[in-house]
């Protein structure tokens, strides 16, 4: 059983690696059989850290126009496999940043959040200039 799965793991790696090979001399074929191959598992990948179809779409569309982009410098020293679904992951990662920091409050929800904090804001620019500075003020200048 074991000479059977290390043999299949052995013509998987042949099989990417004549791949590589041909895809690196400009072979669409070669770039297509390997989206083909690996699609279904990066997908996968994307959707669980991304949990939106469209975005997981989007993000192994990109790995793979950078995989293309990168014909004539790839150096591959582990698995196919494993780069792509690294490229995937990052790329994943990165849209969830841009995400995150896009992330926007609507009007309606924050009029409470203004009202809380725009009195407190107003009292804080009408100190005195003339009044003594508080003893944390002076305390941390004097750090």
């Amino acid at each position: 059983m074991t000479v059977i799965l290390s043999l299949g793991k052995s013509v998987r790696m042949l099989e990417d690696t004549v791949l590589i090979w041909r895809f690196k001399r400009g072979s669409r074929e070669a770039l297509c059989r390997i989206y083909e191959k690996y699609r279904t598992d990066l997908l996968r990948l994307a959707a669980m850290l991304l949990r939106d179809k469209g975005d997981a779409e989007d993000a192994v569309h990109d790995a793979f126009v950078s995989f293309a982009r990168s014909a004539e410098t790839l150096k591959l020293s582990g698995s196919l496999k494993g780069y792509l679904l690294t490229c995937v992951a990052n790329n994943a990662r990165n849209r969830n940043r841009a995400r995150q920091r896009k992330q926007t409050v609507g009007l309606a929800e924050a009029a409470p959040l203004v009202t809380r904090w725009a009195p407190a804001a107003m009292a804080r620019s009408r100190r005195r200039p003339d009044r003594a500075p508080s003893r944390t003020a002076a305390a941390t200048k004097s750090s």
